[in-house]
């Protein structure tokens, strides 16, 4: 298996009393093994953000980030992601436990560590010098 894909049900925090749930399919290849995406494209066609693997994980543990892109765990029940762009913040929520069990699979995919093991570092290269 070269990818996982998993969709996640996660809530777009308005307010207090008011949310939107969302179906958020979670990503993650083992050619890019640094990078988790995320399409929201059943609520918004294409909007993808591509996240950290290693932003996620540390998340899990404490609150992680800096820039457009912050995670916290809220109760141990949620994980919380703001995503910061240039029409405002977007506040997620996302079941812990839900995205605990994916970034594992990616792990077993990828141990932490070995990224550089799955990179076609001479493809990346003829892509860099083509641009």
């Amino acid at each position: 298996m070269d990818h996982l894909t998993t969709r996640i049900a996660m809530r777009l925090v308005t307010d207090e009393e008011h949310g939107q749930e969302l179906h958020v399919d979670w990503s993650y290849r083992t050619d890019d093994p640094h990078a988790i995406t995320l399409d929201f494209g059943s609520y918004q066609a294409d909007a993808v953000w591509t996240l950290s693997r290693d932003l996620l994980i540390a998340g899990m543990h404490a609150p992680a980030g800096e820039g457009d892109v912050h995670i916290a765990l809220y109760d141990d029940t949620r994980m919380l992601i703001a995503l910061g762009g240039s029409d405002g913040i977007a506040l997620l929520a996302a079941p812990a436990e839900a995205v605990e069990r994916f970034l594992t699979a990616t792990t077993r995919l990828v141990p932490p560590g070995l990224e550089h093991t799955r990179i076609d570092w001479d493809q990346g290269l003829k892509d860099l010098l083509a641009a």
